[in-house]
């Protein structure tokens, strides 16, 4: 009776120690399901203003009475026409959602996301090469973004890396501002490609935190020029890198 007794004992215990043990080992976690969240970062890039115009014989004199603004690699001359460099950089921030659907560790998604965004930069530009001093200077700014990617990642439990890449969009103003020649304006909302991964780690259930980087090309865009002597446009390539940090709320999957 006594042996039973003890067996049963010895049974129950083993049986709860089991069960106590089964509930410490958590099943992995499953990035599977919808979510949002908030983004913000800081983009750099040098994109090249090409000068495509005709210097007519008309065209007003360069002003010189300086040497301080001696031409370098980065400046744009008209005649004989040299394209320049626009180094832009700059905050940037917004919003983004999308889905993931996880299966044996490897992940796809859809994300979309929406920002405002500061990247801007000025370049020199001189009418003659030799000129000792600019007659104005050319300026960019990107003022939004947009994008619409795909995400391919591998999940470690809790831990996630990922690429991504897809379609982009922005806002895009370009000035040139002139004492010599009139000023010009534009601006347009071009397309293109974004591009880069980035690794993402779930805090709890509902909360992920994740840092990016990504390159994207929006394209080159153009400006009228259209002032006395001086005819044409410029080109303004639209390149950049930027990297982010986000946070994103989770809801779990929809089946």
């Amino acid at each position: 009776m006594l042996k039973n007794i003890l067996f049963a004992g010895t049974a129950s215990v083993l049986m709860i120690g089991s069960a106590q043990a089964a509930d410490i080992i958590e099943p992995p976690y499953d990035w599977t399901g919808p979510y949002v969240g908030l983004q913000g970062g800081y983009g750099w890039g040098e994109n090249d203003v090409k000068p495509d115009v005709d210097v007519l014989t008309q065209a007003p004199p360069p002003v010189l009475f300086s040497s301080i603004f001696d031409t370098d690699d980065e400046d744009v001359i008209l005649d004989p026409s040299q394209h320049g460099q626009i180094g832009i950089d700059g905050w940037l921030g917004g919003a983004h959602a999308g889905y993931n659907w996880e299966v044996n560790s490897f992940l796809v998604g859809l994300e979309g996301d929406i920002e405002f965004a500061d990247l801007s930069g000025q370049t020199d530009v001189f009418l003659t090469d030799g000129a000792t001093d600019p007659i104005g200077e050319a300026k960019k700014d990107i003022d939004w973004l947009g994008s619409l990617r795909l995400r391919l990642g591998y999940a470690m439990d809790r831990s996630l890396i990922y690429l991504t890449g897809g379609l982009a969009v922005g806002g895009v103003e370009m000035k040139f501002r002139s004492d010599v020649l009139n000023d010009e304006s534009g601006s347009d909302t071009q397309w293109g490609w974004t591009l880069g991964g980035g690794f993402e780690y779930a805090f709890t259930d509902e909360l992920s935190g994740s840092i990016e980087y990504r390159y994207t090309d929006l394209g080159d865009t153009k400006l009228d020029i259209d002032s006395p002597g001086v005819n044409g446009d410029f080109e303004f390539e639209n390149t950049f890198h930027a990297v982010r940090a986000g946070l994103s709320w989770h809801f779990g999957a929809l089946y």
